[in-house]
């Protein structure tokens, strides 16, 4: 199996602080405490909301219903359809084993495009690969003994469901401009997010304590948000996704927008990972999207879980193949979470 690191390479420390530096006040004083480090943590966070914006609606009580239940051999897959805006449900997949221990199960969520690719299962999703086992998170985990619901991403659904035509892409940007102006793209992703979350805890079979988050490519962005924004998310593994502003396509519509390669913008990721810690973060890198250069931003956030004693919960496997994970990395995540989750 792929060794997870937990120590940045020699040289990383002379390329230079992120900015803006994580552990430095406006008055130009370092923080050296885990006080001092929550005041300006929830700074942070504050920015990153208010950039974000919030959904053009009022909340609602938690909605789900059940499509249908199929019997997987290993496991019981639920066709779930989970309320996320008013009239509009997003298709998930719960996964249970089967049959069900007593007590209580650790449970993570599995983003991407679609259900199908992380459940293992065909339902005729347009994402659907033959081949691609190493991303099949989803029905890795549950043959292990969690419990999973794989999200489908909102604006897969909005183009299947609100029958977007033309270009995929350019058709969810056309949703975000028109329907939900103000509200970033990952903004929609962190709330939707969190009703998972809210779901999962409503489960007798679930520990309410023991949720973790998981994705690849789009999806290894959306598991980096949901983790930073809700901290019921106790673990967290991303594979490429990317994880500097400037190594990947954040400035999409559907994701932040253009300004995020302006100069000025004055935020970047080395603060997602920072509001995630101590909870444990892994990031697959493959030298496509994220490798060695990542270290960067691991290390930076590393001495914030420095100031909690848990420099060791955040790390990179870097399997070095390109984009896609590798079956060892994939094994070297789920050991991640069999560690801390």
């Amino acid at each position: 199996m792929l060794s997870i690191e937990t120590r940045a390479p020699a040289g990383v420390a002379d390329e230079g602080a992120l900015q803006p530096e994580l552990l430095v006040l406006e008055d130009g004083s370092r923080i050296a405490g885990v006080a001092a480090w929550e005041g300006k943590r929830a700074a942070i966070e504050a920015d990153w909301r208010n950039y974000l914006g919030r959904p053009p609606f009022d909340p609602f009580p938690l909605s789900v219903r059940t499509e249908r239940v199929d019997d997987n051999g290993s496991h019981t897959g639920t066709l779930l359809g989970i309320k996320t805006e008013p009239g509009y449900w997003e298709k998930c997949y719960l996964m249970a084993p089967k049959p069900l221990p007593r007590g209580r199960l650790p449970a993570v969520v599995v983003f991407y495009y679609d259900i199908d690719l992380p459940a293992g299962r065909n339902m005729g999703s347009s994402t659907w690969k033959e081949g691609a086992e190493t991303r099949q998170f989803g029905l890795h985990l549950v043959e292990r003994g969690y419990v999973v619901l794989v999200q489908r991403w909102v604006y897969h659904g909005k183009r299947e469901d609100l029958a977007i035509k033309g270009n995929f892409y350019w058709g969810a940007a056309e949703y975000q401009l028109r329907q939900a102006p103000g509200w970033k793209g990952l903004g929609h992703v962190v709330w939707d997010a969190s009703i998972c979350a809210d779901y999962l805890q409503t489960l007798d079979f679930v520990d309410p304590e023991r949720i973790g988050c998981m994705g690849h490519s789009l999806g290894g962005k959306m598991a980096l948000y949901a983790a930073a924004f809700d901290t019921r998310f106790k673990v967290a593994v991303s594979s490429e996704p990317g994880v500097g502003l400037s190594y990947s396509n954040w400035d999409a519509p559907w994701y932040l927008g253009p300004e995020v390669k302006d100069d000025g913008f004055g935020r970047d990721h080395h603060q997602l990972l920072a509001l995630i810690a101590p909870r444990p973060f892994l990031l697959i890198g493959g030298e496509s999207a994220d490798g060695v250069k990542s270290w960067r931003y691991l290390a930076a956030a590393q001495d914030v879980y420095r100031l909690y004693g848990a420099e060791d919960r955040i790390g990179m496997v870097n399997h070095g193949t390109g984009h896609a994970p590798t079956m060892e990395a994939c094994e070297a995540a789920y050991s991640w979470f069999d560690r801390y989750l």
